[in-house]
């Protein structure tokens, strides 16, 4: 807490100083959601919390810019992930959601270096859901494998390079290359869990879609059946009245299970898996009502997501929500070990500054 108060001043300190000095300019910038949160699986005993993060992750961060000249600009940012509910960091890091800097020109695209959240997460996860990578187990991640440790923990990758083209027609590729998805190299690139990562993604107004692909190479002490990835396809489209959303995601080869109910989902003879997910949203007065629906075929999950969002302002919003996952155990030898379920209500108040 401390810290955050400490680097929070410094922030607001620099911002009036760097835009006296006409050499760039750095904002501030976060999302702050608490609410409450009833959480019941099956089996055990009900769960009745305040929780943080329960409509979008809450976060804190600094975004930085410098004009080069001729058209190029250097860029940086650095954001921290928090729990709300009683302060303390999330992913064990002081800038875990994202750190890195790079440069952007208006005619030949970005480059990033450092820590950033993969092209699962930037590209396709808001293309596949109206509750995109939030509202807990509603979330597109109870399905989609972007976010397993096999692809950067929680969707983000460590000593990575990323390239974003320019936008054409609406239109932008991304790359991406990670020496070793873990914090630090070491010796021998075939000991670093190395990861390829590709996407393109269209916004064409009221049609959107995209696609990401992300590939891995352990490392050869990790005593992997395979090489892991996992492909993306989002696509959404407003008609007015509401919009339609549609995904679908293909795992293989996983070496760390997607199962997110504590428990194993995914039966070590399952080298593939496939999940669809489909949703709409619909405007209601100021707010809007989301529903979505998705499964998976090998690791057998299923779920059911309805919420609404109401806004107070541009910039505040209340959300209740209730959602149910159904799965399935598998043991280590990958016998159904039986079947479960856990539900989710949640309401509560996000302010984004």
């Amino acid at each position: 807490m401390t810290t955050m108060r400490s680097l929070a001043g410094v922030a607001l300190a620099v911002v009036p100083c760097a835009a006296a000095l006409g050499q760039g300019s750095v904002t501030m910038y976060g999302i702050f959601d608490n609410g409450y949160l009833s959480d019941k699986t099956q089996g055990k005993g009900t769960i009745n919390a305040i929780n943080p993060s329960l409509s979008v992750a809450s976060r804190w961060g600094l975004r930085g810019t410098e004009d080069l000249g001729n058209g190029w600009k250097a860029n940086f940012v650095l954001e921290n992930g928090f729990t709300g509910d009683n302060g303390q960091q999330a992913f064990g890091r002081l800038f875990g959601r994202a750190s890195h800097v790079g440069l952007s020109n208006r005619q030949l695209g970005e480059i990033q270096l450092g820590r950033m959240a993969n092209l699962g997460l930037l590209f396709t996860a808001g293309m596949m859901s109206p509750f995109g990578p939030s509202f807990q187990q509603a979330a597109v991640t109870t399905t989609a494998a972007y976010n397993t440790g096999d692809f950067g923990t929680t969707a983000r990758v460590n000593n990575a390079v990323y390239y974003f083209s320019p936008r054409w027609a609406g239109m932008q590729a991304g790359l991406g290359y990670s020496v070793q998805t873990a914090d630090a190299e070491i010796a021998g690139g075939s000991r670093n869990n190395r990861m390829a990562d590709l996407g393109l993604r269209y916004d064409g107004g009221r049609f959107k879609a995209a696609v990401s692909y992300q590939y891995v190479m352990p490392a050869s002490t990790a005593g992997a059946r395979g090489k892991p990835s996992n492909l993306q396809v989002g696509v959404n489209h407003d008609f007015g009245a509401f919009t339609l959303y549609g995904g679908y995601g293909r795992l293989s080869d996983p070496t760390v299970d997607p199962g997110a109910n504590g428990a194993t989902h995914f039966a070590a003879t399952h080298d593939r898996d496939h999940a669809y997910q489909v949703g709409v949203k619909v405007p209601v007065g100021a707010g809007r009502v989301l529903l979505g629906y998705q499964r998976t075929t090998g690791s057998k999950i299923e779920n059911y997501g309805l919420a609404y969002v109401y806004d107070l302002s541009r910039r505040t919003w209340l959300y209740v929500y209730a959602n149910r996952t159904e799965f399935r155990l598998f043991s280590a030898a990958g016998a159904t070990a039986g079947d479960a379920w856990r539900r989710q209500i949640a309401m509560g108040i996000a302010h984004r500054f």
